[in-house]
């Protein structure tokens, strides 16, 4: 039954789980779930929904957001399963080979919006190494979603989406000191510095400063590096941004089970 509603329920975004073991977020749109990225197990995926109470049923759509494995796979199966579509770039379509695996397949067009579930959703170009990456932007009676992962610099588009949201989920992926002083080869450490690599909890903070204003009322760091990363520096580099323009909010940590804390 669709909900229709104005106001904001209780918790509009849930975390099944953020990071390179797997990514999935669950969006409340007004007519059901719109899951953002599949890249646990299709089986995985179900019992996560479990443990937040998100019955399957609900699940209207899938939106991938690029074709790494930790984003897409469970998508195939859990799209069959579920009887829901999927949705994603044409480039990520091709290179997930979501036009074959998936028998409900879209196009998101970038900046252009996309009714599904009773919500807008629009795609925003980002920044990392894969074919053809976005962030998702979803916009309801009651405020707006932003969702910005996996993405080595904030993109025009990515700054554009973020303005005016209530609630920013975006990429701390990497600590840079930790980065630079940690165990991965140099190559990797330079992937992952690169502006097609991941973003650093600086690079965040200073992008969700920008974003803020007064209707804001969540933050969530998400896909932190188990090596490169731990949620106190996170929050010692997004909450002393916040506080520095005397913003209210504080960002909440996603981790590999989800949000926590």
């Amino acid at each position: 039954m669709p909900q229709n509603t104005d106001t904001p329920i209780a918790v509009p975004i849930r975390f099944l789980g953020s990071g390179s073991s797997g990514n999935s977020i669950a969006i409340d749109a007004p007519d059901g779930v719109i899951l953002v990225d599949a890249g646990f197990s299709a089986k995985e995926t179900l019992r996560r929904l479990g443990e937040l109470d998100i019955e399957p049923s609900r699940v209207q759509a899938i939106v991938v957001t690029h074709e790494h494995g930790d984003h897409v796979r469970g998508v195939r199966v859990l799209a069959k399963r579920l009887s829901v579509p999927v949705y994603s770039s044409s480039g990520t379509r091709r290179a997930a080979a979501l036009d074959r695996e998936c028998a409900n397949s879209h196009v998101l067009i970038p900046a252009e919006a996309t009714s599904i579930a009773g919500a807008d959703v629009i795609a925003f170009r980002t920044s990392h190494d894969t074919v053809d990456p976005i962030g998702v932007r979803v916009e309801m009676p009651w405020g707006v979603i932003t969702v910005v992962t996996d993405t080595g610099e904030i993109t025009d588009e990515a700054r554009e989406a973020m303005r005016d949201s209530s609630v920013l989920a975006v990429e701390c992926n990497h600590d840079i000191e930790m980065l630079n002083n940690g165990p991965y080869p140099w190559f990797l450490k330079q992937r992952i510095l690169s502006s097609r690599g991941h973003l650093s909890n600086v690079d965040a903070a200073s992008a969700i400063a920008e974003a803020c204003h007064d209707s804001l009322t969540a933050i969530y760091a998400l896909h932190l590096s188990e090596a490169n990363n731990v949620p106190r520096h996170v929050r010692a580099s997004v909450d002393l941004a916040l506080e520095r323009i005397e913003h209210p909010c504080r960002v909440r940590v996603v981790g590999p089970s989800g949000c926590k804390d």
